[in-house]
């Protein structure tokens, strides 16, 4: 279902707010009044579209998993372009780097958990909307999504955490090799032997 026009650019001025204040303050002291005023937006109107300022942090990712829907289906609105080259992974990559400082900000405070979740529960529902629904690989569906989440979202904090001053397109190679090298025969010593 299509949202209307005037609730997406609401959504979006809440979501934008919220990121700005989070560039200037830590999270935990930001209140749903700075927002407001941030945003130039009233009460009733934040509570008619969020439950709390945690609430707009999580659904803030909506629109990046919207985005990247909106790339994969080769909608020419959509902000990533699908190209020849194109990577929802990538893309995904390229969005954190532009909000590498307000990860880095919510990570030691209350809201870095938030965005953590939020984060993963984007990238399954992208998923969930593009794999076909037999992925041919003999497990379960929803293992498969698992399993990816749990690899892009691993790169993604050892990236940000350990490595930041990879650019988003190296951090995008580590992940792109991870998921096609195998685990060398000796790292498998934890599975039973087979005589």
């Amino acid at each position: 279902m299509a949202i209307d026009r005037r609730v997406a650019r609401t959504r979006t001025a809440l979501a934008d707010a919220l990121v700005a204040l989070i560039r200037r303050k830590p999270y935990d002291e930001i209140t749903v009044e700075d927002i407001l005023v941030e945003a130039n937006v009233g009460r009733a109107t934040f509570y008619a579209h969020f439950t709390s300022k945690d609430d707009l942090l999580a659904r803030s990712l909506d629109r990046l998993r919207a985005l990247l829907v909106a790339a994969f289906e080769g909608n020419d609105d959509a902000p990533f372009p699908r190209g020849p080259s194109w990577s929802p992974s990538r893309t995904l990559f390229e969005h954190v780097a532009q909000f590498a400082d307000v990860q880095s900000a919510l990570g030691a405070g209350r809201g870095g958990p938030i965005l953590w979740a939020a984060l993963e529960e984007a990238i399954g529902a992208f998923l969930r909307a593009v794999l076909p629904r037999q992925p041919g690989v003999g497990v379960p569906r929803e293992l498969v999504v698992r399993d990816q989440v749990a690899r892009v979202t691993t790169v993604l904090r050892w990236w940000l955490e350990e490595r930041p001053d990879m650019s988003a397109a190296q951090a995008h190679e580590v992940l792109e090799r991870l998921l096609s090298e195998r685990m060398p025969a000796e790292a498998h010593g934890w599975r039973a032997k087979r005589s």
